[in-house]
């Protein structure tokens, strides 16, 4: 603090001595570099980012998922919401890899077997769509598109048997 002669008014020295300076330079920089790397969001957080940016960006939708399968490859409801994304979009043999992948998380998945059978009937590939769909009905016998879906490839090859012993299954899983 100094007191002006002439003025008698007091001056303040509000300069900061250099370490300080170098300091807050420090911590402007870190903040800087936290807002353009984002949040930390969990994996959980990431997945349901994922979703609700379908609707808005299937683009940023497919890049959250992807996210979370960088970090959980295992991920279940990522590999289904991508894969029938990537389906959406026509690619096709990104979408089937994806449904493959999560079927190899859990073979049980009648989802992901459902969903492959649509994209390799697509593919063209029927006989696996077939296997597909039967092996979704295998695993939630209360789903009825896969049951509809192989009696409509059993009839297309002109297999009536195997439409019908479908159709009793699917009508007896009622009773």
């Amino acid at each position: 603090m100094a007191r002006h002669v002439e003025s008698s008014q007091i001056s303040l020295d509000f300069s900061v001595p250099r370490p300080l300076a170098q300091v807050t330079s420090l911590l402007d920089r870190a903040g800087d570099l936290a807002k353009a790397e984002g949040p930390i969001w969990s994996v959980a957080e990431r997945y349901e980012r994922g979703c609700e940016l379908e609707p808005e960006s299937e683009q940023a939708a497919r890049a959250a998922y992807r996210e979370v399968l960088a970090v959980d490859p295992g991920h279940i409801d990522a590999l289904l919401n991508l894969g029938r994304l990537l389906h959406e979009a026509g690619d096709l043999r990104e979408a089937e890899r994806h449904y493959l992948r999560a079927l190899e998380e859990d073979p049980s998945e009648a989802t992901a077997a459902f969903n492959l059978g649509v994209v390799l009937e697509d593919l063209g590939r029927d006989d696996e769509a077939l296997t597909a769909y039967e092996q979704a009905v295998a695993a939630d016998p209360t789903l009825s598109d896969p049951y509809h879906n192989a009696v409509r490839l059993y009839e297309a090859r002109g297999d009536k048997a195997g439409a019908v012993r479908l159709l009793k299954r699917f009508r007896g899983r009622n009773e």
